[in-house]
């Protein structure tokens, strides 16, 4: 543990919300200082949680300490460990399957060299390490783990090149078929319910079109199939994400454009992999969706439908540009679920007041401005519900305009009630929800706030760049950031700390 970490606590607390049934039965906190980063969290489902940081104190030799900590579902400790790192190998990355954490490091700052892997199992209070001795120095961008392998991806000379270690073996492998500068990786999948991995890439066409292509190995990294994927006349598909369950079948759904933009999208594909005919691809525009345009002021979603109308009647084209971040798609009660939600990249002026003179190279003032990226900005998401031919059942939307991040990540969540759907985000210590059934709106938009430890307690601040929502298992979901509180009524409770917390969310 953290020398300057004081204290640890966990206490139940029983406040529910009428509506949806909301409620945070459970907190977590570790006192931190003003210098300590946060966690990194981990789910293993109904395992629990893995914590992990890298300290600050280090070995005589100067080699780097990790704490690693893992929760049950009540968040109460289990294990804590201490792990040393040779201080060559920097931390690259992470990820959790089947019982087992894999932590990733890499030698070489901007491109792996050797790579050190750190296992963890549920069933062990011990880890196992592997060094897999790359030949190939890749600048790695995924990472993932699947039974007893380890896939990474990224690029070599602008080029994808994707890994895989074995465990059991011991061996690593550069996977066959991928080394094309026409290519860049999308995806890799390794949430499905057989044992294999799929890689999914978008592929420049000789038309400057683009296409999606999957490819599926076994954890051995040989080659099981592949897909070609191609659009209808002059369109180019976006992305790509695969139907996490092998019961609705070899569907592939995301985002298609026209021609050969590929930064903005018109609307939602979806496709059955497994049909051979040319009919295997179904296109849904943006503006034929019946909710998509909801996240609007009544006004302007008003103005839009109307325009939609006239254009139909007049049989023109919709065109709708989105930039939209498509998560993995949901299987429930035979339905496919997708999520996808609408942001725009926002730029600030940064001026400065020296610079140097093109004649004397001395420093002089001058007003030179530039932009500079000031994060994402988020409209609204968008779910879609379609059945295993990949035909539209019903669409729906939430508003969520008061998100930002500086990284495309998911926001929006689900629970799965018995006829109703809830979703959820988190921002500002608020978890902003609503409540649908299938294209109806159930319950509008309304707020909860993230509950404290004590009944006195008081927030001062909150980190909101640190703070995160994410599904856990089944309709739990995990809250978690940074705040500074203080208490001026509770004797034993320190009047100001701050804390890393993480509260359990529970909708029933």
């Amino acid at each position: 543990m953290h020398l300057k970490f004081v204290f640890l606590i966990i206490i139940l607390s029983f406040g529910e919300s009428v509506i949806g049934q909301i409620s945070q039965p459970l907190r977590y906190e570790i006192e931190i200082d003003n210098f300590t980063d946060e966690y990194y969290i981990v789910s293993a489902k109904e395992n629990g949680l893995f914590l992990f940081k890298e300290m600050d104190k280090r070995t005589e030799d100067n080699e780097s300490i990790w704490e690693i900590i893992r929760l049950d579902t009540s968040l109460q400790e289990v294990n804590r460990s201490e792990v040393i790192i040779n201080n060559k190998f920097s931390f690259r990355g992470y990820s959790y399957d089947n019982g087992q954490f894999v932590m990733l490091f890499q030698e070489g700052y901007d491109f792996a060299k050797d790579l050190l892997f750190l296992t963890f199992s549920i069933n062990s209070d011990t880890f196992k390490s592997y060094v897999y001795e790359n030949v190939v120095p890749i600048r790695l961008s995924e990472f993932e783990v699947k039974n007893d392998a380890v896939v990474l991806g990224g690029n070599v000379n602008m080029r994808t090149v994707v890994l895989m270690y074995n465990f059991t073996a011991k061996r690593g492998v550069v996977l066959p078929g991928f080394y094309d500068e026409r290519s860049s990786l999308l995806q890799i999948v390794s949430k499905t319910d057989d044992d294999w991995i799929r890689v999914i890439t978008s592929d420049r066409l000789p038309s400057k079109r683009y296409g999606i292509t999957v490819r599926a190995f076994n954890t051995m990294g040989e080659p099981i199939f592949q897909e070609n994927l191609q659009a209808k006349d002059d369109l180019s598909l976006t992305d790509g994400r695969i139907i996490n369950s092998s019961d609705g079948g070899n569907l592939l759904a995301g985002t298609y454009s026209i021609k050969r933009r590929t930064e903005t999208s018109r609307g939602i594909y979806v496709a059955d992999l497994e049909r051979e005919n040319q009919d295997k691809i179904r296109y849904y525009n943006y503006a034929n969706l019946e909710n998509f345009f909801n996240y609007m002021k009544e006004r302007r979603k008003d103005r839009v439908l109307k325009r939609i109308a006239r254009k139909k009647i007049k049989g023109k084209k919709l065109r709708f540009s989105y930039r939209l971040f498509v998560q993995d798609i949901v299987r429930q009660d035979n339905q496919n679920i997708l999520i996808g939600e609408a942001y725009y990249p926002t730029y600030s002026n940064r001026s400065s007041g020296y610079g140097y003179s093109s004649y004397t190279y001395d420093a002089v003032f001058n007003n030179t401005s530039s932009q500079v990226f000031d994060g994402y900005k988020y409209t609204h998401a968008v779910i879609i519900a379609f059945d295993d031919d990949g035909k539209l059942l019903w669409d729906n939307s939430f508003e969520i305009n008061d998100l930002k991040s500086f990284q495309l990540e998911e926001h929006v969540h689900l629970a799965f009630l018995e006829n109703e759907i809830v979703m959820l985000y988190l921002f500002n210590q608020e978890l902003k929800i609503k409540v649908i059934k299938g294209s109806e709106l159930i319950e509008g938009k309304f707020t909860e706030s993230l509950k404290l430890m004590y009944e006195s307690d008081e927030m001062k601040s909150n980190d909101e760049e640190l703070e995160g929502l994410k599904q856990w298992y089944g309709n739990n979901f995990y809250a978690y950031g940074v705040n500074r509180v203080k208490n001026l009524k509770e004797k034993n409770i320190k009047l100001n700390r701050k804390v890393f917390f993480i509260n359990k969310i529970v909708v029933e």
